[in-house]
């Protein structure tokens, strides 16, 4: 974990096992998240906990854990309070947010679907220090296509002021929901590099809640050094992040619902990365590559 000697991390790893936060629960402490398996199942990463103590005088440590894990996990169980005011004053704070299944109370999220194998489109109430994902009651009583136009079109404020570009392969970092801005990729890629219509579809990879990066596909040999490109990027960063969300790199196009997956970055059997690209290309993907050698640059 990062910024923590092995002794700071051991001692927090000890305060999280005996955090009152989880009283009456089963839970499973391991290196970097919790796994609460009783009364619910839930997964809680321990990055924002240990952003918490980071640089914290050593006896502030057992409060602070505490504080933060009881955020934590009102934020996944309960949602906000504010939630129970007017429809109005949810609208500027809600966003369309990307979760992994794994992990997520999706008894609680119904309402969520899936837009890549193992990821959800879950609407979240933005906070200065968290973001909660809104339940199912939550969103039946504001309404869900309310919310999630005002989701969408709260996604278009948070792309960085600057990104960086490597033969075609378009690199954003920044805020907590870059990376979910995929949900409006179209938009994303007319504003960055000005090109309105994408009809081969664009390559995208989202490692992190903070990363989102992207070609447009447009030539055979581009869209091969862009796959393992992303595929290099979205493993890198995803490795060493705390708000971690896929290796993969995804295919969006035209009209479809679901990012497909394309290709990622080999593991070694002890979870070290290697070089090796694997690719399980989706049905149409081939033939698009051959399409694109054919075209003339």
């Amino acid at each position: 974990m990062r910024e923590l000697t092995r002794t700071q991390h051991d001692r927090l790893l000890n305060l999280v096992r005996r955090s009152p936060a989880f009283l009456g629960m089963r839970v499973v402490v391991h290196e970097d998240r919790v796994e609460v398996r009783d009364p619910a199942e839930v997964v809680l990463g321990l990055g924002p906990v240990v952003d918490v103590v980071v640089g914290a005088p050593w006896d502030q440590w057992p409060d602070l854990v505490d504080d933060r894990l009881a955020r934590m996990l009102t934020a996944v169980v309960e949602g906000s309070p504010e939630l129970d005011g007017p429809t109005e004053g949810v609208l500027e704070r809600v966003y369309a947010r990307l979760r992994p299944v794994a992990g997520s109370p999706t008894g609680w999220w119904t309402y969520a679907r899936e837009v890549a194998p193992g990821l959800l489109m879950v609407l979240a109430l933005d906070h200065p220090d968290r973001v909660a994902v809104l339940n199912d009651d939550q969103v039946e009583r504001h309404g869900y296509d309310r919310l999630l136009r005002a989701g969408l079109d709260n996604l278009c404020t948070q792309l960085p002021d600057t990104y960086a570009t490597r033969e075609d392969v378009h690199v954003l970092v920044g805020g907590d929901h870059v990376a979910s801005t995929v949900l409006v990729l179209p938009w994303v890629v007319e504003v960055v590099i000005g090109v309105v219509d994408q009809p081969f579809g664009v390559l995208v990879g989202i490692p992190d809640h903070t990363t989102l990066v992207f070609h447009v596909l447009r030539d055979g040999a581009g869209a091969r050094h862009a796959v393992r490109e992303i595929a290099r990027v979205a493993a890198d960063q995803h490795a060493r992040s705390d708000v971690p969300l896929s290796r993969e790199v995804y295919w969006w196009r035209p009209g479809s619902p679901t990012l497909e997956p394309v290709a990622q970055r080999a593991g070694t059997a002890d979870g070290v990365l290697g070089e090796d690209l694997v690719t399980r290309y989706p049905p149409g993907f081939v033939e698009l590559l051959e399409e694109l050698d054919r075209r003339p640059l």
